[in-house]
């Protein structure tokens, strides 16, 4: 409950006040509040406080939402209201004390407020509105007759008085109903948990233990006060204010604890087979503890105090200095709630039955007893009590006011609404009142706008170029005079965009990973902006008509390899959307041509380097969505005036065709789309098994100048003319074996790849090679190492030269050294195991590709160990890292 009988009421005197003595024009606080209500009264008709008449009230009467105004049936309808207080006249103190009431009362008529009329422009919102929770009461003079309580209702929670003059009798309280709150209810007692089962052994099952009682619930807080305000030239008589916060209430009370289970049955005694005692009788379990008792709940904390503020001139004030009952106070804090009880311990469980034994012999149980009763459960504290309601800030203000100013201000012009209130940079809005004249001119924020007067009633603005947000809207006149403050919220809204390089055919097509510059209206500080729901980084306000961020492709847009569409939307702080904005996002397209390398054989999909690539593309570029087609496989030959033709295999399956140059022919889309192209060739065309042979003198040089320079350059020629605007990427090749390599193992190699048959008469044994052999290969992946590398940058850098302008073709060393080969210590590149299985994880897939391409013989053997000799996931890490300079 609110406040206690005899809670006592405390006069207040000027001395404590805040009293401002100037007038409402130069106070632009009264002034504003002044003009504020003026439009209200406006907004039903009221124009004037001297034609009104008497406003005479008695009783127990209950402000409606509205405007209250003299009526000869002033009563709508009659209701009950209780836990309101009446200030009393104890007689033996100077001060009135505050007692509970309540009863029947009256339900005062009020004319609604127009919906969405008048707009505070200094509200939380841009439409608060007055017509839920404000009553006026307005009038030439407001006669309230002795005994006359005024009772505030919910919702109704601010009430303001305004006439020429205010006549106040005896015994008049101005109070408010709490509403009614009750304690959480106590929780039911946990249930008790079931005896325990009887023991299998001699030593009994203890019970379970009772459940532990929770904290009681929380006390609801109490409601703040109202606050009334009254606007007066004469007044007599002194009110009493009730205006104190409710309290809190108390809390729940805590959950009893639950009571132990019962402990278990001792186990029977048992005979033997012979009918003599094989054991006896077993102890009864002990009872469970009792659960702890829980907390009392928290109570709730207090309301606010209300508000009081009255406007009147220096004589009214004068006759307070004796000082008027008002109570302002926070409502006190809801008591804690009661403990719950400690559950009881469980009973103990009896001992085990006993039985009769040969020779009338008990077999029983001995020294062992029945369980022990279980421990009680302990004790709680109360809950704590709720913090007190808060004094508000200067709770009760006296303002001097002028006659002649308060009369002046009922002339000056109203604004009732603008129309939207929601706008959008240059739509024209407008604004509807009273007494507007032709010279008068629409202020935003102060700033005149281009202003276009209809009528005293109407005038038509154009919302210049602002920040988008609340905006103060008022009507100037010439002399100076000003309306009162209106609210207009200017929207954003996005018109265009704009992206260094952005394609002129293609206004709304952009690219992740790089500035752009919303382009359109009311845009702010602190705005979002949503990128298909997805918020994006770094956002900058440039003005109100541009926003710029860094565009980041979000992870939850469809995938479309000739363009993303998504949405882009700016959100202003306080949560306003703009419009929605189409736009398409730009792809990357990375091409793949050449053999076995590029292709990544024996490599998972997202360990092959061109992954890697295209990854580290979608982190540079803002996710970019990246589309790679991959052409290369196995075994592919550059191809130099060979025409045959083959089927399409999965590219683990080793294959000379499509060559790479047939490759060119076979891409699909549109070649100006490749941003990027990633190849390799010529290892097939000089054979890995010549390079390897170490019984062969077939001199290597000759064999790598002609594929790797002089075909090299007719493979990037075609595919330089073919793809015009893309990055192409070279890449070149290592040394498969070494001296560091494992000579068994190196010897398992060659039989691999069918090397070894050919030199080594009646067929392949083991240690057929020696240190001179291996040094012989060696030197030879050495020669294939450097003359590679040397032949393939110059055949870039010839056709760099040949076609002119930025060079677009590039070669990337994977740099893989002989202490990386294969079959070392620390290979870059798949060998093979001593008993001829490959070294990969994609073995098992390849095999069946194997089958289905039809391989047989040494084919199909060498086809299904096809990764021996090629990167492994460190190799393609390799390839990736010398690629990634060129991007």
């Amino acid at each position: 409950m609110s406040i206690t009988l005899g809670n006592v009421l405390n006069p207040v005197s000027l001395v404590s006040l805040s009293v401002n003595s100037q007038s409402i024009a130069s106070l632009a606080s009264s002034q504003d509040r002044m003009q504020y209500h003026k439009a209200v009264l406006e907004s039903v008709g009221i124009t004037s406080l001297s034609s009104l008449g008497s406003l005479n009230l008695s009783g127990n009467l209950i402000p409606q939402a509205g405007v209250t105004k003299p009526s000869s049936n002033l009563i709508a309808t009659t209701t009950y209201f209780q836990s309101a207080y009446k200030a009393i006249s104890t007689g033996t103190t100077k001060n009135s004390v505050l007692q509970p009431f309540g009863g029947q009362a009256s339900v005062l008529k009020a004319v609604p407020i127009p919906s969405q009329t008048v707009y505070a422009a200094s509200g939380p919102s841009v439409t608060t509105q007055v017509n839920i929770d404000t009553a006026y009461w307005v009038s030439t003079e407001i006669n309230i007759q002795d005994n006359t309580t005024v009772v505030l209702k919910q919702p109704q929670r601010y009430l303001i008085l305004i006439a020429e003059k205010i006549t106040v009798g005896q015994n008049v309280t101005f109070t408010w109903e709490r509403p009614t709150k009750a304690s959480p209810a106590k929780p039911w007692k946990p249930a008790t948990p079931p005896q325990a089962p009887t023991s299998s052994t001699l030593v009994g099952i203890n019970g379970t233990n009772g459940t532990h009682g929770v904290k009681g619930g929380r006390g609801p807080d109490g409601h703040s006060a109202p606050e009334i305000e009254l606007w007066v030239l004469d007044m007599t008589g002194r009110p009493a204010f009730d205006l104190n916060g409710q309290d809190g209430t108390a809390g729940g009370a805590g959950q009893d604890g639950g009571n132990g289970g019962q402990g278990g049955r001792g186990k029977p005694a048992q005979l033997d087979w012979a009918g003599f005692c094989k054991s006896g009788a077993g102890a009864g379990g002990n009872g469970g503890a009792g659960g702890n008792a829980g907390i009392g709940g928290d109570g709730g904390n207090g309301g606010s105090g209300g508000r009081l503020y009255i406007y009147a001139p220096q004589t009214v004030i004068n006759s307070y200095i004796s000082g008027f009952d008002v109570a302002v106070e926070g409502g006190r804090g809801g008591v804690g709630g009661q403990p719950g009880n400690p559950g009881y311990g469980g009973e103990g469980g009896p001992v085990g039955a006993s039985v009769k034994a040969n020779l009338g012999a008990v077999c029983g149980p001995g020294s062992r007893t029945a369980g022990s009763r279980g421990p009680d459960g302990y004790y709680a504290s109360l809950g704590l009590t709720g913090s007190n309601g808060v004094k508000l800030p200067e709770p009760i203000r006296i303002s001097v006011i002028d006659p002649d100013d308060f009369r002046r201000k009922m002339l000056e012009p109203a604004i009732f609404e603008t129309s939207p209130a929601y706008a959008f940079t240059e739509e024209n809005v407008t604004v509807k009142g009273k007494r507007f004249t032709t010279s008068d001119v629409v202020l935003i924020d102060g700033v005149p706008a281009k202003t276009i007067v209809y009528s005293d009633t109407a005038i038509q603005f154009l919302v210049p170029f602002i920040n988008g947000g609340q905006h103060t809207v008022q009507v100037k006149q010439a002399d100076g005079t000003l309306s009162n403050k209106a609210s207009l919220y200017i929207k954003p809204k996005i018109q265009s965009i704009l992206q260094d390089g952005i394609d002129k055919e293609y206004p709304n097509r952009v690219c992740p990973g790089k500035k752009v510059t919303l382009i359109g209206s009311g845009f702010t500080d602190n705005a979002i902006v949503r990128i298909h729901g997805q918020e994006m980084t770094d956002v900058r306000l440039l003005g109100p008509t541009q926003l710029e961020f860094t565009l980041v492709r979000p992870n939850t847009v469809a995938e479309n390899a000739s363009g993303e569409q998504v949405t882009a939307q700016v959100v202003l702080a306080d949560g306003t959307p703009s419009n929605t904005f189409d736009l398409v996002l730009d792809t990357f397209h990375m091409l793949v041509l050449g053999d076995s390398v590029s292709w990544g054989q024996g490599l998972g999909p997202h360990e092959k380097h061109y992954s890697l690539v295209s990854s580290a593309v979608k982190s540079r570029l803002g996710n970019i969505g990246s589309y790679t087609q991959v052409l290369a496989h196995s075994g592919a030959i550059i191809g130099v005036e060979d025409t045959s033709s083959n089927s399409v295999w999965d590219g683990e399956v080793p294959t000379s065709y499509p060559t790479i140059l047939q490759q060119v022919d076979h891409v699909v889309g549109e070649p100006d789309k490749v941003d990027l192209i990633i190849l390799d060739g010529g290892i097939n065309d000089v054979n890995l098994r010549v390079v390897l042979n170490p019984f062969t003198n077939i001199d290597l040089t000759p064999f790598h100048r002609k594929y790797f320079l002089d075909h090299a350059k007719n493979l990037l020629e075609k595919v330089h003319s073919t793809f015009k605007k893309a990055k192409i990427i070279m890449t070149g090749y290592y040394p498969p074996v070494s001296e560091h390599s494992d000579l068994t193992a190196v010897e398992v190699l060659l039989v691999a790849l069918g090397v070894a048959t050919s030199g080594v008469p009646g067929g392949v044994v083991s240690g057929f090679l020696t240190k001179h052999h291996l040094d012989i290969i060696h030197a030879r992946s050495m020669q294939l190492r450097s003359e590679s590398k040397t032949f393939l940058q110059q055949a870039v850098d010839e056709i760099n030269a040949e076609k002119g302008g930025v060079p677009r073709i590039f070669f990337a060393d994977p740099n893989i050294g002989p202490e990386h080969a294969a079959l070392t210590n620390d290979p870059y590149v798949f060998g093979i195991n001593l008993d001829l299985s490959p070294q990969d994880l994609i073995a098992a897939e390849r095999l069946v590709s194997c089958t289905e391409a039809g391989c047989t013989g040494v084919d199909f053997e060498i086809c299904k160990r096809a990764s021996m000799g090629h990167p492994n996931q460190k190799g393609a890490q390799a390839y990736a890292n010398a690629i990634y300079p060129f991007l």
